[in-house]
């Protein structure tokens, strides 16, 4: 642990005291110290602690005061109350007010330091609940199900219907489709919310493994099981189990698996008892689970046992009318996250609108990520979108001059794109990159104008002067 790793708040009027307690946490992190309620009122109002030992008798005014107080204004603040003598009463009081603890003057150093390690245990859970509750919020954007594609909204309808019941859900579509918000939606909007949602891709697991991960194990059942494990089933009792990529589950597993659905019951590797759970069952996959069926590589009764509700995704290019309200999305996201202002031109999303995106919307998101991570200006023109994604919008475009030959609209784009990066290169001096393109500068000139390129570098010029 390094020696800033957390800053506390040491308030006690006894200065002996108060070099004692940060001498013993000074190995936690820098610590401040107040003798007294005015100094540990300016302190708290600037700085951000993490823990605070706070005095129950302070000259200017008491501590549980106090505690009401900085429980206010810094709630994610540990407070430890550091009492004279042992009083139940004031113990249950400063509890009750939001205290962490309790401490006597005549306390053991090392019964002080186990304290004072359950307080940052406490500070660390706390941060990884919040991280995690920020990630299910982004996983279930609601964005994704909104749009003005008529298979989306036809969809959520249905999505929402499933949601209040316990069926199982099947969703199938291609890699990258979103099937995971689909399923992270179905549980938030579910009466299993409060409870566990776990989620599994049986494509990760190691395949002599896929049966421990999915029902756990005990102690001894193989080599390497030290100790009794608890399967995916069991620790999503009363909540939410989303199997991906369930086309990938092993043929002999696939009957335990019917088996747990049908009895709501599973057996631990090398268990001799059954346990009972109580899960709603999620499943999705990239592969057409009807063809596997017929070349007997799926279990049919399985197979009808999961597709109870079966959800279809459409591919992103299936709905290319919604990719401007993605491409809002996504850059509001890293936007906030790179501290950017960046933004696509009209033109630019245009293009995006005619790529016939592969990866679907994962793709479209590591796109504006990269975009937003690395690109210098604050506007996205058509010549800035990568060439693998203009070429799709070749099809739908002409070229500069009118021209529907295809050839030359590609030849035009790439043209587009070459001459901004050498302008860009040159910080938009012509003269410089004309030399560098080894053309003259009245070639350059003419080459802006039949390419449309003027508005776009006096944009450039601009943003660079701003610079």
């Amino acid at each position: 642990m390094t020696t800033d790793t957390y800053r506390i708040l040491v308030v006690d009027d006894d200065e002996s005291m108060r070099d004692l307690l940060s001498s013993v946490l000074a190995t936690f992190g820098k610590i401040d110290t107040a003798a007294d309620g005015k100094e540990a009122r300016e302190k708290f109002q600037v700085e951000e602690y993490t823990a605070m030992l706070l005095d129950y008798m302070l000259p200017d005014t008491d501590g549980l005061t106090l505690l009401k107080e900085f429980r206010d204004l810094q709630p994610q603040t540990e407070i430890v109350m550091i009492t004279h003598v042992r009083e139940v009463k004031l113990a249950v009081q400063a509890i009750k007010l939001g205290a962490f603890d309790y401490i006597n003057k005549d306390f053991e150093v090392e019964d002080l330091r186990a304290l004072m390690k359950r307080v940052f245990e406490k500070q660390s859970h706390v941060k990884e609940i919040l991280y995690l509750r920020s990630e299910v919020e982004r996983l279930t954007d609601q964005e994704f199900l909104l749009g003005i594609n008529s298979r989306m909204q036809s969809l959520k309808l249905v999505l929402d219907r499933a949601a209040s019941t316990s069926a199982t859900v099947l969703v199938q579509g291609e890699s990258g489709t979103g099937k995971e918000l689909v399923a992270r939606y179905l549980h938030q909007k579910s009466p299993r919310v409060e409870k566990p949602f776990v989620a599994i891709n049986m494509a990760s697991i190691p395949e002599h493994l896929v049966e421990a991960t999915l029902f756990g194990h005990e102690k001894g059942a193989f080599t390497g099981a030290l100790k009794t494990t608890y399967g995916k089933f069991e620790l999503a009792h009363h909540g939410t189990l989303f199997c991906d990529e369930i086309a990938d589950l092993k043929f002999e597993v696939q009957a335990k698996l019917l088996r747990a659905i049908q009895e709501g019951e599973v057996e631990r590797v090398g268990g001799q008892k059954p346990i009972h759970v109580d899960v709603r069952l999620l499943a999705a996959t990239n592969r057409d689970l009807k063809t596997l069926v017929q070349e007997g590589k799926f279990r049919e009764d399985l197979f009808y046992r999961l597709n109870v509700i079966p959800i279809q995704l459409p591919s992103l290019r299936e709905r290319l009318e919604d990719i401007p309200l993605f491409v809002d999305l996504f850059l509001k996201r890293y936007n906030r996250k790179f501290g950017r202002h960046l933004r696509f031109s009209p033109e630019a999303v245009s293009v995006l609108c005619h790529y016939d995106w592969p990866g679907n919307i994962r793709e479209l998101e590591n796109l504006v990520e990269r975009m937003v991570a690395i690109h210098p200006n604050d506007l996205i023109f058509p010549e800035d979108v990568p060439i693998d994604y203009q070429i799709g919008d070749i099809a739908q475009l002409k070229s500069a001059d009118g021209d529907p030959d295809k050839l030359k609209a590609a030849t035009d784009a790439f043209e587009r794109g070459f001459i901004l990066r050498v302008l860009e290169k040159e910080n938009w001096h012509q003269e410089n990159a004309a030399i560098k393109l080894g053309v003259h500068r009245k070639t350059l000139e003419y080459k802006l104008k039949k390419l449309a390129l003027n508005e776009v570098v006096d944009q450039r010029q601009r943003d660079s002067k701003k610079g």
